[in-house]
């Protein structure tokens, strides 16, 4: 246990070293202090609530500094090593001038990546040219990602960091610039500052309107998390159901706490007393869905755009916010409104720039030394996916059994796969003076096997085909073809309906790694496992869904746009998948899975390739 936690202790401190090779020891443990170098921004949640309100207080500091003209070399980097790459697969001109123009207020090496010239076009991986960019200046390297391809800098956190670590580079930073219909947490970020400047600072309560494109809308999708600074949340969404908010970030909202309501047109919304002061409009992004709203598009745009004769009936106080641009045809927020007392847009353009400097200068290193760092963010989880194996979660793991080491660790020894897979298989006690035989293979017409494994209970409740599907799923996976026998189990109590049985004698499950044991788990949770020795069931284990599943060939993300979808090329990516909470229409019990990259949720037959059932016809 102890030397488990050293090891992992040397890890972490070896993740967040940024400092040069050569660098003394008291520069190391400095630059391993920092709270803020070499991280990267990938989903508004890698930073936590409290680091989201230090950016906030540090660009409010800044903004009265440039208001009073005092002196702002306290605020900038001054570091010539440091390249800051401009990175962006889509059009921009805010995001990108802003990123920019921050990158050179602190003197910083900017390099405008142009990747229509680059040699993306002759079909390179991102990881590849990343890698040849970390090597090109002597100081730390930061990353500004835009691409339609989603995920792309949760990916690349990982993978550049390992490879900066063995040749001695800095750790390099990512930040996402907007990822598809994904996120664009920088802009969340100086979204919140505005919205904070508008309410005079108070983090009470908001009372937001999200209108427009809520489909595509990544700005939107990116308030899930960014309004969690607020102790209580009011959202109000208005779009028709063509354009309406994934119903994954709704189901976000509600489990935040949030109280949402759903309305189809501003009209209808204006029609109801309790109308929001914050309204956030979006482009309407028409151009992705095709023909199938060409013939309404201009009753979608009425829907959700302001007009002279609303304008009467709005509270007062009211302003009006838009990430920009404008679609100068057909404006949400027409120009009209530009010289009223409702713009907060042109403001909220202008603070990209300052939230931007104050996001550079933290993971450059300059802003942090006054944070009062915190390991854990406020629910007790870290506040990085890459420090989630040392987490109390990976404590409790360790404590039971179910410790799943980073690859790097050498333990001296080598745990029994049972041993380590307590987070996802769980030993039913019994006395060894009460052993059973093992009488299951007889009840189905089969011989008892007398030593090997049963697998029991196999898509219980479900159809008698749909069992059988899953019965040769497992085996086609586990790649156990013609090894022992097979049947169901009827159900007495519905018709119809039964459970699978697998035995496979002479098979000895301590040889096994947890690799197998998770993929079983994976496949078929809910079932049991037996193990036989000499015809007594010598152990028996409850097998439940994974928190994890990855590493697996048979695997896939269903987003086309996933940078681990394999139709984008980016061959160094695996599917990797987190267990998470379902749909509250599903159940308080209900589960899903995350996709690590790109975060869509997928249920868990989805995230399976085998063709041999058919996923809607079964339930988890």
């Amino acid at each position: 246990g102890s030397s488990v936690q050293a090891a992992a202790s040397q890890v972490l401190m070896a993740a967040n070293d940024n400092s040069p090779p050569g660098a003394s020891r008291a520069e190391k443990l400095s630059r391993r202090r920092h709270p803020f170098q070499g991280r990267s921004v990938a989903i508004v949640n890698d930073l936590t609530v409290d680091e989201q309100w230090y950016l906030y207080h540090k660009t409010r500091s800044l903004k009265e500094a440039v208001r009073t003209g005092a002196d702002l070399d306290e605020f900038r980097l001054r570091n010539t090593e440091s390249a800051v790459y401009t990175i962006f697969m889509e059009d921009s001109t805010r995001t990108k001038e802003s990123f920019r123009n921050a990158a050179e207020f602190h003197g910083m090496k900017v390099n405008v990546f142009d990747a229509k010239t680059s040699s993306f076009s002759k079909n390179e991986t991102i990881t590849d040219t990343i890698k040849m960019l970390c090597g090109y200046s002597t100081g730390q390297s930061l990353f500004v990602i835009r691409s339609k391809v989603e995920g792309v800098c949760r990916w690349l956190e990982e993978s550049i960091a390992d490879y900066c670590a063995d040749r001695g580079f800095p750790r390099a930073s990512f930040i996402n610039a907007g990822d598809g219909r994904h996120e664009h947490p920088s802009q969340e970020f100086l979204d919140e500052f505005s919205f904070l400047e508008h309410k005079g600072w108070d983090a009470g309560s908001i009372h937001l309107a999200l209108l427009g494109d809520l489909f595509h809308g990544r700005t939107v999708h990116s308030k899930v998390d960014g309004l969690r600074i607020y102790r209580k949340v009011q959202v109000d969404l208005i779009a028709p159901s063509e354009l309406a908010l994934p119903k994954m970030y709704e189901d976000r909202m509600i489990q935040r706490g949030y109280v949402v309501r759903k309305f189809a047109s501003i009209d209808e919304y204006l029609e109801q007393e309790k109308v929001a002061t914050i309204w956030y409009f979006t482009r309407l992004q028409l151009e992705r869905m095709g023909d199938k709203v060409k013939d309404k598009q201009m009753d979608l745009r009425r829907c959700v755009s302001m007009r002279r004769d609303l304008v009467d009936k709005l509270p007062p106080n009211t302003k009006f916010f838009h990430p920009l641009p404008r679609d100068s045809r057909f404006p949400t927020l027409p120009f009209f409104l530009d010289n009223t007392k409702f713009n907060g847009w042109d403001q909220q353009s202008q603070n990209g720039y300052f939230t931007r400097i104050v996001l550079l200068g933290m993971l450059g290193g300059h802003f942090g030394a006054d944070f009062q760092q915190s390991a854990l963010s406020e629910d007790g989880k870290p506040t990085s996916p890459l420090l989630s194996a040392f987490s109390p979660e990976y404590s409790a793991m360790q404590k039971s059994g179910g410790l799943e080491s980073p690859l790097d660790l050498d333990l001296g020894f080598k745990p029994s796969a049972l041993l380590t897979s307590g987070d996802f298989i769980v030993e039913k006690k019994h006395s060894p003076s009460n052993k059973v035989a093992e009488k299951s293979s007889k009840e189905v017409g089969l011989m008892p096997i007398s030593n090997g494994i049963v697998i029991e209970n196999l898509a219980a409740g479900q159809s008698i085909e749909q069992v059988w599907n899953l019965m040769y799923m497992v085996r086609s996976i586990l790649d156990l073809h013609s090894v022992g026998g097979q049947g169901v189990r009827l159900s007495e109590e519905f018709p119809g309906k039964g459970s699978g049985f697998i035995a496979v004698p002479d098979v000895d499950i301590n040889d096994w790694d947890r690799q197998p044991l998770k993929r079983l788990a994976a496949m078929a949770p809910g079932s049991t496992l037996r193990v036989v020795k000499e015809g007594l069931v010598d152990r028996e284990f409850s097998l439940q869904v994974p928190p994890r599943v990855y590493n697996f060939k048979d695997i896939t993300c269903k987003n086309t746009a996933c940078v681990s979808h394999p139709q984008n090329l980016q061959h160094e990516v695996m599917p990797f998948f987190t267990r998470t909470r379902g749909s509250e229409a599903d159940g308080p019990d209900a589960v899903a899975f995350a996709c690590k990259y790109c975060e869509t949720q997928h249920s868990f037959w989805e995230i399976w390739n085998y063709k041999g059932y058919k996923p809607q016809d079964y339930t988890l």
